[in-house]
């Protein structure tokens, strides 16, 4: 492969912004989308050019990832950019705390199309092109709610198991052309998701969730994410990076 090619949705801040920032420094080509944070996304465009050096290889595309429409019109926008995509990161996701009870058919239908839906229509983008260079990287973030429920609600338990049905699947079916899909099931990342945001006092009590000493960063889910990168012989896997919180 003569070059990556990379899409990272929901890339401007978090696990996306650190997957970004990893595959800018090796060189490759980046898209990165969001929604609607617009000051995220112009320091996450500030950071990636000074980590890749040269503008050219840098793009960052407002949307809702949800809308195939605007998958649709990004993916040609990186194809007219960049070239063929041969690297996908479905990571764009929300996650509205709700219990049975709260949960609205709303919320349920929002969560599902913005974590799971939006994966299979990037996916469904990039394979063709994938398939003609018989060479492609595709990982889905999940999370460790696809294992076992979690805490935010059923909605997003649901959309993340969903990430990895899908991820079994496209394993099966595009393997044969030497495109590899995986997962990675992050918990208790301190510098990502909700936790971000948490105090420090509060984010000590997450540490009787784990077997390790300490919580997650973002840079243990990069670490997993170039693993999968690199690994022809490894597809249809889901990589928790948990500290433990769950064991097979």
């Amino acid at each position: 492969m003569d070059r990556l090619i990379a899409v990272v949705s929901g890339g401007t801040r978090g696990i996306g912004l650190g997957v970004a920032e990893a595959l800018v420094k090796r060189g490759a080509a980046v898209a990165v989308t969001y929604n609607r944070d617009t000051r995220a996304a112009k320091q996450a465009k500030e950071l990636l050019l000074q980590s890749a050096g040269v503008e050219a290889d840098v793009l960052v595309l407002q949307g809702d990832v949800a809308d195939e429409q605007v998958v649709a019109d990004q993916h040609e926008a990186v194809r007219n950019t960049f070239g063929t995509v041969n690297v996908l990161v479905n990571n764009a996701g929300i996650m509205p705390p709700r219990t049975f009870e709260d949960i609205t058919r709303e919320t349920w239908d929002e969560t599902l199309r913005v974590n799971l839906s939006s994966a299979y229509s990037w996916s469904r983008k990039t394979v063709q092109g994938m398939k003609a260079e018989n060479f492609g990287r595709i990982v889905n973030i999940a999370s460790l709610a696809a294992r076992g429920g979690g805490v935010v609600g059923p909605h997003y338990a649901a959309s993340k198991a969903g990430l990895l049905g899908l991820t079994r699947y496209a394993a099966r079916e595009l393997g044969p052309y030497g495109i590899t899909v995986n997962a990675i099931n992050p918990a208790f990342i301190r510098d990502a998701g909700i936790f971000a945001g948490w105090s420090e006092e509060r984010r000590e009590g997450l540490k009787d969730k784990i077997v390790v000493p300490e919580l997650g960063r973002v840079r243990d889910v990069v670490r997993a994410f170039e693993y999968l990168l690199d690994s022809p012989f490894v597809t249809g896997v889901a990589l928790d990076v948990c500290g433990g919180a769950f064991m097979i």
